[in-house]
């Protein structure tokens, strides 16, 4: 075996040493101690920065808008208008908004930048933002034009054309989204502001002629296209209000009617309306008609087509069938203007034109009638109203060779007869008014053959339409157009008998009825002065009605305003022969503390009147004067001054009606026979022992006719003088010793007054009445009783003073000397009675009692003996010494 290679020989070798780096020296390495902090390099650069706080006072954005108006982002009006012009649409509509905040917070704001408001806003009508332009909208309709409007014409004007510029910039705009916010833009300006649009009116309808007839319109969403003809329908209403008025204008005055006459005027935004109706919108509107339609056409055959109901469509449908009515109304009333005037060329759209152009396009209209009628939907029958009234507005200007009269009242027959199967109510009585309107043309030019159906039609809807309703009115005003004096036919009088009935609905449901109604049923009075009225006579239930106990209950005439009270009131001297059931219910009414004096005195007026053409009866006259002056009520009373008494509400309207009934009374003829006819209501009303104001009436009722008669010696009559006298002295007699106050002295005699006049003309009505007094003085206290309902004195003292009293004034009066002279045993005894009284032996008469007795017996023996009748020896006897 051999030996191994290497051995010992080999081990013993030793490493060989690595070869030295050649190149640069290293960094010395030092060795540091763990802990020490090391030296900074000599390079090292110092970043410790060392800063101070700066405070500057009143340097924030807060303090600096203090007393600013600012939106709730804290941006001025001025900050905000200048975004509004921002790239950023969500900026612009943030701006937007901003200033929305800004206005509703600050209205000052508003009202002082306005002007730099619209100037800077007006920019965004074409803005390529949606939500931006329907932003500038609202602003405009609900904060701006509010404002602008109360400013005065001259600075409206200004700013608005500043606005219009960009609203018909819009128009013609390439985006249609832009150019349909335009016509709504304008449609705005001329609901505001009517007198701004005759200046852009050729513009406006070229640029509506345009937008028609691009046929993206119509293929894109309807509701845009009716915004389009909403705002050509509020156009067109303004033309054909100009020449509404333009006809009006030219039209004498003595052809006007009274509705007409007065009518107020128009207020300033719509002055100068008229003035825009030139040929060049003629030609425009003329444009329109072709457009509109074939529009129609169009929409009518889809609306047809359709199973279930397109309201967009069919409101595009129906706003396009309004604006057609409104062009044709401006060319009839176009077509009717004196061809040839000073100054004027001969118009292009005269009747001859109207005639030929016309006709071409009511013959496609005429297609679309039958192809709505022989559909049951209350839409279609809606579309039908329309064309009715495009027809009815055009009979009268075009040949009817295409559809007769009877064709046409045929028409309108059956859209009656369809109307009282109508679901949908309320959208019946918005569309059939215009329709009724037309009826009494229709009827006044339609052959008398062909009128029948459509005035039977026309009188089962007026008799089934509730007061409530909106058509009452139409109703109403053409009833009262059709109702010409002339023979009445079986129509005319079942719309007279319907009016009682409606007149007493409508009170409480309808006050503007009840003046209609009143109105009609005066000028049927005024026009049938011998129409049978017995089937008027519910009307006496305005006034009041009688219930079985024999009382009256008011009826709602009280409560009517104060001009349906005058024509209420005007119809009772028309319809006279209704009074004799009115004439009570009537007297209560007048009564009343509700009823106004100027109505109370205009009934009287009216009644007599009444009874002066023959058409009252003087018996209910003088019934119904007697009960005014009987039973009217004033206080109750005369404890009061007459500075008092002028305070009562109703003192001075008593005085007034009291001065008018009597001026009644002398207007009736011989006063001694008006008094026999009158004298049984008066005896009738004294038993009812009335207020001593209203016996001063009645008193001054037979004064003014025959003070000397001889139905004042009645027993009951003397006692009820008496009694007057007695309660008329009795406040007055209360300041016997001091002296009389010259306030209550003028009440006393006011209240005496006809009772003196009375004494004048009859001495033995003075006798007896004295007597009574003197039964009163001497302790009798219930000898009025009879007469009156008062508690009369009955201290000694105070009826001594009482009758003094009375005696006092009545011998005061010189033209009563003569009758009290023929009657001085009597106030003789009335002296002897006082003396005895105060006579020691009394011994009932307190020392009070004697002395008041005293000072009255003194002053009526002072006045007695004024009477020059008296002998000395007469009164020797008479002393006061006690």
């Amino acid at each position: 075996m051999g030996r191994p290679k290497g051995g010992a020989a080999e081990t013993s070798k030793k490493p060989k040493a690595k070869p030295k780096q050649r190149g640069g020296v290293d960094f010395k390495k030092y060795k540091h101690k763990v802990g020490r902090k090391l030296p900074p390099p000599k390079n090292t650069t110092n970043t410790e920065i060392k800063s101070k706080m700066i405070v500057l006072p009143e340097q924030s954005m807060a303090s600096e808008r203090a007393g600013m108006a600012v939106n709730k982002r804290g941006l001025t009006l001025r900050e905000l208008l200048q975004q509004t012009v921002h790239y950023n649409p969500k900026v612009r509509r943030a701006a937007l908004n901003g200033i929305k905040d800004l206005v509703t917070k600050h209205p000052a704001e508003l009202k002082l930048h306005k002007v730099a408001m619209i100037e800077k806003l007006q920019e965004r009508i074409c803005d390529s933002d949606k939500v931006v332009r329907e932003s500038l909208y609202t602003i405009l309709q609900s904060l701006i034009f509010p404002s602008l409007k109360e400013d005065n014409a001259i600075s409206t004007r200004s700013t608005l054309s500043l606005l219009m510029a960009n609203v018909l910039n819009g128009m013609t705009h390439l985006s249609m989204d832009i150019q349909l916010m335009a016509f709504r833009f304008l449609e705005l300006v001329v609901l505001n502001f009517p007198s701004s649009f005759p200046r852009y009116a050729e513009q406006a309808f070229n640029n509506f002629v345009a937008v028609l007839s691009n046929d993206r319109i119509h293929l894109q969403d309807k509701s845009k296209l009716n915004s389009v003809l909403a705002g050509l329908g509020h156009c067109l209403s303004l033309v054909a209000r100009a020449t509404e008025n333009d006809d009006a204008s030219d039209r004498p005055v003595h052809n006007l009617s009274a509705k007409e006459l007065w009518k107020p005027t128009l207020d300033e935004d719509n002055s100068g309306s008229s003035t825009f109706v030139t040929s060049d919108v003629l030609t425009k509107l003329q444009n329109l008609i072709q457009i509109l339609v074939n529009s129609i056409e169009v929409s009518a055959s889809e609306v047809c087509a359709k199973p279930a109901n397109d309201a967009p469509s069919s409101e595009a449908l129906l706003s396009a069938l309004h604006c057609l009515d409104l062009i044709f109304r401006t060319f009839v009333r176009e077509a009717k203007k004196p061809q040839m005037e000073f100054g004027r060329t001969k118009t292009l759209y005269g009747p001859d034109w109207l005639n030929s152009s016309v006709l071409v396009y009511l013959k496609k209209l005429w297609g679309v009638k039958r192809l709505f009628h022989e559909k049951g939907d209350d839409r279609f029958f809606i579309f039908n109203l329309k064309i009715a009234e495009i027809f009815l507005c055009l009979r009268t200007s075009v040949d009817d060779t295409l559809f007769s009269s009877e064709e046409l009242c045929q028409f309108v027959s059956s859209l009656f007869s369809k109307a009282k199967v109508l679901r949908n109510k309320d959208l019946m009585e918005t569309h059939l008014g215009p329709l009724i309107t037309c009826i009494p043309g229709l009827i006044s030019n339609a052959a008398d053959d062909s009128k029948g159906y459509l005035l039977e039609a026309f009188t089962d809807a007026f008799r089934d339409s509730n007061v409530d309703c909106k058509l009452i009115l139409p109703y109403l005003d053409a009833v009262g157009e059709m109702l010409l004096p002339l023979n009445i036919s079986e129509y005319h009088s079942t719309w007279i008998n319907e009016l009682p009935g409606i007149l007493l609905q409508s009170v409480d449901k309808a006050p503007t009825v009840t003046k209609v109604v009143l109105e009609l049923l005066l000028r049927i009075g005024q026009y049938f002065p011998t129409l049978e009225c017995e089937n008027l006579r519910p009307i006496a239930q305005l006034f009041g009605t009688k219930s079985s106990s024999g009382t009256v209950e008011l009826g709602p005439f009280i409560c009517l305003p104060h001009d349906c009270q005058e024509l209420a009131i005007a119809c009772l001297y028309y319809f006279s022969n209704l009074l004799p059931d009115i004439i009570e219910p009537l007297a209560c009414c007048c009564l009343s503390d509700k009823l106004e004096p100027l109505i109370l005195f205009r009934i009287v007026e009216v009644l007599q009147s009444t009874y002066k053409a023959g058409n009252l009866q003087i018996t209910e006259q003088l019934s119904f004067l007697s009960l005014l002056m009987a039973r009217f009520d004033v206080n109750r009373g005369m404890a009061c001054t007459l500075e008092d008494a002028q305070k009562i509400s109703n003192w001075n309207t008593f005085k007034a009606l009291n001065h008018l009934i009597l001026t009644s009374l002398s207007e009736m003829g011989d006063g001694s026979l008006v008094l026999e006819l009158i004298w049984n209501n008066l005896s009738n009303e004294i038993a009812r022992k009335p207020s001593p104001h209203n016996i001063n009436g009645l008193f001054r009722i037979i004064v003014t006719l025959d003070a000397a008669t001889n139905k004042l010696m009645d027993e009951d009559v003397i006692k009820l003088i008496a009694g007057y006298l007695v309660d008329a002295a009795r406040d007055l007699s209360k300041t016997i010793e001091v002296g009389f106050q010259s306030d209550k002295t003028r009440l006393f005699q006011y209240f005496i007054k006809p009772c003196r006049i009375m004494f004048e003309q009859n001495d033995k009505l003075l006798c007896s009445t004295l007597e009574m007094l003197k039964s009163f003085a001497s302790g009798n206290d219930h000898i009025f009783s009879s007469v009156s309902n008062l508690d009369y004195p009955r201290e000694l003292s105070q009826r001594v003073c009482i009758v003094t009293t009375i005696l006092v004034f009545l011998c005061n009066d010189q033209r009563l000397h003569r009758n009290l002279s023929l009657n001085k045993i009597v106030i003789k005894g009335i002296l002897h009675y006082i003396r005895h009284q105060m006579d020691s032996n009394v011994s009932d008469v307190t020392y009070g009692e004697k002395q008041t007795l005293k000072f009255a017996f003194e002053q009526l023996k002072t006045k007695a003996l004024q009477l020059n009748c008296w002998d000395r020896s007469e009164l020797e006897g008479l002393s006061s010494t006690t």
